[in-house]
């Protein structure tokens, strides 16, 4: 008969100790509703070259160091991306009343490359499997719109530790049930000036190693982030040429080519539309202060109206302010 799919089960909490799975995790954690995706297993089965003396056949084979990793595919719903963001920057400041019911957190990046630890329960199916895993990270977290489509994500996980044969917990209370958010409810904003976007991508990328294997381990070492790189881009039908010079050029004014870029902040903002409390309604901004435009061409094509895809990066700012900030209007009183 199989096993289908939907029935599974993804449920995440943020993991107080390295090492020790989050106990509570079937009561405070917060289940992701997902299109699509599970962590699997990075592992080699170790073949010896032939040897001279030995025969034809292959004479023995053993495992080697094993990880776990994977996309979890979804609809953004902001209750789960704030457990999903707290992780992939590391940072949460102390939540703020909005309304009764309503609270805004601030996330914002590390200095440090420690981050947060996901505990996770992932159930394959209805009963094919059920694992347990120790030691997740959030290693990229992609976002994406359409002006008529839907807010997508995908995170991607790297896990150290894994166990099966766990005893799956009730995620019917730990849903992420709330509300969808569309493309006519996202503005994207550069240097204070609403673009007429048809679409946006937004990546965090940790560039965790899921290789860092020791003498006398199956397990990694350890799980340790690398250069962080924020990124965006959005595509839009020009209304003029300021944007192509500012990135081809350096400035909206040259008409040559420079050698210094320039910085602006760019500010995508996604809202619910329905309320969340008796006002309040469910929201994510994401505010990059310095972000630096991609030099890029015009792609003109017959009688099509002329589109430009618009790449970047957000980089560092002084001292103090964070390179990215995700600020969440949700439900939720604290991060799962």
């Amino acid at each position: 008969m199989g096993f289908g799919s939907q029935s599974g089960q993804v449920i995440i909490r943020t993991q107080a100790v390295q090492g020790t799975f989050q106990a509570d995790l079937p009561t405070s954690g917060i289940g992701l509703k997902l299109r699509s995706g599970s962590l699997g297993t990075n592992r080699d089965l170790l073949i010896p070259d032939p040897e001279i003396g030995g025969g034809r056949d292959t004479t023995d084979a053993y495992l080697g160091a094993v990880a776990w990793s994977g996309d979890y595919e979804f609809y953004t719903r902001l209750n789960a991306m704030l457990t999903l963001f707290a992780a992939g920057f590391g940072s949460v400041s102390a939540p703020v009343a909005v309304e009764t019911g309503v609270k805004k957190f601030t996330v914002t990046p590390l200095d440090s490359s420690a981050l947060p630890f996901l505990s996770i329960e992932e159930r394959i199916g209805s009963g094919l499997e059920c694992f347990r895993y120790t030691d997740a990270v959030v290693n990229t977290l992609h976002l994406e719109a359409e002006a008529n489509g839907y807010l997508q994500g995908t995170a991607g996980i790297i896990a150290a530790l894994q166990t099966a044969g766990a005893t799956p917990s009730d995620a019917s209370t730990l849903w992420d049930n709330t509300n969808l958010i569309v493309g006519t409810n996202i503005t994207v904003t550069y240097n204070g000036v609403q673009l007429p976007a048809k679409s946006f991508n937004f990546d965090l990328t940790n560039n965790f190693e899921d290789d860092d294997f020791g003498l006398g381990s199956l397990f990694l070492k350890g799980l340790t982030g690398k250069g962080r790189e924020v990124t965006g881009s959005f595509t839009i039908r020009p209304q003029d040429s300021t944007l192509f010079r500012q990135a081809s050029y350096g400035a909206t004014s040259a008409t040559t080519a420079g050698g210094l870029s320039t910085k602006a902040p760019l500010v995508i903002e996604a809202k619910t539309y329905e309320k969340i409390g008796a006002t309040a309604v469910g929201t994510l901004k994401l505010t990059m202060p310095n972000f630096v435009l991609s030099p890029h061409s015009f792609d003109p094509s017959g009688d099509d109206v002329i589109e430009t895809d618009i790449e970047g990066r957000a980089v560092r700012p002084a001292a103090g302010t964070p390179v990215c900030t995700a600020e969440f209007t949700v439900s939720r009183q604290t991060v799962a």
